[in-house]
């Protein structure tokens, strides 16, 4: 299970969000450094030049009069510790550890400072100079503390790095997405035509590159395909040739006659194989339909030239495929189990919740050295362990197929004997 996210969203926003906590910290102690410390020490200040003027009045002997008006002014008040109990709002009153730190500085060693929050924002302090009395001192109005303003302004923080994420994340995931998807559409053979060059330079510049690319392999494939279809033509002109002068041997010759005409007949068969291993698919456009359908047509066809053939095709949805090269696969299959294999042959089909898988099973030797990546590759044959003759471009033809639709392919020998040539085919081919 890997515990990092995998897209670029995920990535991104997972590191704004980082660097949103290490900066909450950092200003946290900023703020505290510059702000709540100086604003303590400010307010120590003048609480305790309120308590030095207490002392003053108490050492001179102030008149009652003024003594009076300077509590009414100050609001201070003393309450005296006599082992009775404390005053309610003592009592509530809670130690802050910040101005009591800039309170000794003021006032001496074993200051204590509580706060107290009711009608108001109190201070209790008790001082060196006054160790049996607490004096109470209103600092501000309390205005009441309200979570949700934290709430909402923590939430618009977050939502508005978020979006600054998805901003920054799709001026690249759009173009990679696009990316992937003409890459994939050149492994099929297909040109996806020219992608439009957006989105930041970096990406503008890998974009025109993979045009320029895709144009030059486009290019490519066209002279291959020009080049093979001149070839092939070229050589069918003199296998005709030779078919059309073997139709002139005499009775006696008959068995050269039908030796030439299977060779020429087989040689045709390869160049058709050549082309369409090349070509096969690559034009055919996608359409929506029932795989059961065409499979069954592909098996009745096959029907009449072999015995033994039968099938076992469950429900399956509609997808999108190229029916053409789809046919292609199937027949291929069918044809490699009859020619390397033997009857009976069960073609089946069935569907789960993502893809459908269709089998094609014989009931031959199968292939005891069964190397599946060399049997996919091109001019690759299994004939020692099956016999047979060919190109040995049937495989290829049906794995660049399946690869088409975005399917996989696997060969197996089935336990019970013979070979299972099997495929799936996902219900979502191609997202773009």
């Amino acid at each position: 299970m890997k515990l990092l996210p995998q897209s670029f969203f995920g990535r991104n926003t997972l590191m704004i969000g980082t660097l949103l906590v290490i900066s909450h910290v950092i200003s946290y102690f900023t703020i505290q450094h510059f702000v709540v410390d100086r604003h303590n020490r400010i307010v120590m200040y003048l609480a305790s030049n309120q308590i030095k003027l207490l002392r003053i009045g108490e050492e001179t002997y102030m008149p009652r009069s003024l003594a009076v008006g300077f509590s009414k002014t100050t609001q201070l008040e003393l309450y005296p510790m006599n082992g009775g109990e404390l005053p309610d709002g003592l009592e509530r009153a809670k130690y802050h550890r910040g101005f009591s730190q800039q309170a000794i500085r003021y006032l001496g060693e074993n200051t204590e400072v509580r706060v107290e929050i009711s009608d108001g924002i109190y201070l209790w302090i008790s001082e060196p100079a006054h160790p049996n009395f607490w004096i109470r001192m209103p600092i501000g109005e309390y205005e009441g503390s309200n979570p949700m303003e934290l709430f909402i302004f923590t939430g618009m923080l977050l939502f508005l790095s978020l979006a600054g994420a998805w901003i920054l994340v799709i001026q690249l995931h759009r173009p990679l997405k696009r990316l992937a998807f003409a890459a994939r559409e050149i492994g099929r053979g297909d040109y996806p035509g020219k992608l439009k060059e957006t989105g930041p330079q970096e990406m503008v510049s890998v974009t025109a590159a993979f045009n320029q690319m895709a144009s030059d392999v486009h290019q490519l494939e066209e002279d291959r395909t020009l080049l093979l279809a001149g070839i092939s033509h070229d050589l069918r002109t003199p296998i005709t040739r030779i078919r059309l002068a073997s139709e002139f041997l005499s009775d006696q010759d008959e068995e050269i006659k039908a030796g030439i005409i299977a060779d020429t007949q087989d040689m045709d068969d390869i160049i058709d194989q050549f082309i369409g291993y090349v070509r096969y698919g690559s034009e055919e456009k996608m359409e929506t339909g029932n795989l059961a359908e065409l499979i069954q047509q592909v098996v009745d066809a096959a029907s009449k030239q072999h015995d033994g053939i039968s099938t076992q095709i469950g429900e399956l949805p509609e997808i999108d495929f190229k029916p053409m090269a789809m046919k292609r696969l199937v027949s291929n299959l069918i044809e490699n189990a009859y020619r390397y294999g033997k009857a009976p042959v069960i073609v089946s089909a069935s569907a789960d919740d993502t893809r459908i898988t269709v089998s094609v099973r014989d009931y031959g030797n199968g292939i005891p050295d069964l190397d599946k990546e060399r049997l996919f590759q091109p001019f690759a044959r299994g004939d020692k362990a099956r016999g047979g003759k060919g190109s040995g471009l049937g495989l290829a033809i049906v794995s660049r197929i399946v690869e088409m639709h975005g399917g996989q392919i696997n060969l197996e020998n089935h336990p019970e004997g013979g070979l299972l040539a099997s495929f799936t085919i996902p219900f979502e081919c191609f997202d773009e």
